[in-house]
């Protein structure tokens, strides 16, 4: 049965502040959190991202306690925060199915953000709720893929992911274009597959349902 989603209060927006994710018992969207972490952090080498930006910090968006939420569509709501060349908005969801569901971790996360001041449209960026294991090239460069890898599924489409602590983003920023894109289109829903950093598979799945509408929302308020 499809587990409808509710519009984050703005009393819980530090569900996504990295010291929430220890606590236990808390709800958010609509989907009850995990009471513990399935592994403790990992520390991952960081990453420059566009401009600059640091693809290795906490994936907690700026000014999160402050956000302002504008809408739901579907299973996405779209928040906001700052003005002019500081505002941010995102859409953002939780996994619909998480597997296996005996496994004990923190809430999940996908979220996407305009950065209107640095000229940012598409940054993909997931909360795992865990500590995985990074991508083979990650901890060695140059190795081989390994079938421990992290990744992004869309349709027949996956995309690897780098790992910093309990978040990923797409290991090359030049593909966030194409998967927000996919995103949009008619693929039903969005697969992040990890191993956790005790060795378990998972497998969280996002559905996408009013996804194009929320990112276009999130553009408009972002203009």
């Amino acid at each position: 049965m499809r587990r409808a989603l509710r519009l984050l209060p703005l009393g819980a927006l530090v569900l996504l502040a990295p010291a929430f994710l220890a606590a236990e018992g808390t709800t958010a969207l609509g989907i009850g959190a995990a009471r513990a972490q399935d592994a403790e952090p990992a520390e991952a080498p960081a990453r420059k991202g566009r401009r600059g930006r640091e693809r290795g910090q906490k994936a907690t968006p700026p000014g999160m306690q402050q956000a302002t939420p504008v809408t739901v569509v579907g299973d996405w709501n779209v928040f906001t925060n700052g003005q002019g060349r500081a505002r941010l908005c995102y859409a953002i969801a939780q996994p619909q199915t998480r597997s296996p569901n005996t496994l004990k971790r923190d809430s999940a996360y996908l979220f996407v953000t305009v950065r209107k001041g640095e000229n940012v449209q598409n940054e993909i960026a997931v909360m795992l709720g865990f500590a995985p294991k990074p991508a083979a090239a990650q901890s060695k460069p140059g190795a081989a893929a390994a079938p421990t890898d992290p990744t992004l599924t869309i349709g027949a489409t996956r995309y690897g992911l780098v790992i910093k602590d309990q978040n990923a983003w797409l290991q090359n920023p030049a593909e966030e274009a194409k998967v927000v894109a996919e995103m949009s289109g008619r693929s039903p829903k969005l697969i992040v597959k990890t191993v956790s950093a005790r060795g378990n598979p998972t497998s969280d799945e996002y559905a996408l349902a009013g996804f194009a509408e929320a990112m276009k929302r999130a553009r408009e308020e972002c203009k």
